[in-house]
């Protein structure tokens, strides 16, 4: 099941913005969005499916990020519970049983 690249890009700007609430009471809050090309990808393949997990963990990482250089433990653990939820949200917006078996697979270890 090849997706073209709109449909992840599309997962993770939702996601991006079901966190916004969670920076609300620690800085300004700005909206990022994360393109994740998926083209190409078969995500009904284990291998495929785990490529792509790894380009949605690494772009929720970058829209939850800080700008500051000085993080403290509760912005930390806000930036995690972010990128937690924009996961989620990616993963479960592209509706692949074998992605979704790979995150669950990936937090278990």
């Amino acid at each position: 099941m090849t997706l073209p690249k709109t449909l992840a890009s599309i997962a993770l700007a939702t996601s991006t913005l079901a966190m916004v609430p969670a920076f609300a009471a620690t800085s300004d809050v700005h909206v990022k969005n994360q393109d994740v090309s998926i083209l190409g990808y078969d995500l009904s393949d284990r291998a495929d499916a785990e490529r792509v997990l790894s380009k949605i963990e690494k772009a929720a990482e970058r829209v939850c990020r800080l700008s500051t250089a000085r993080v403290t433990l509760q912005e930390r653990k806000l930036r995690t519970q972010c990128a937690e939820k924009a996961i989620d949200v990616a993963v479960g917006s592209l509706q692949s049983p074998t992605l979704t078996e790979a995150l669950r697979a990936s937090r278990e270890s």
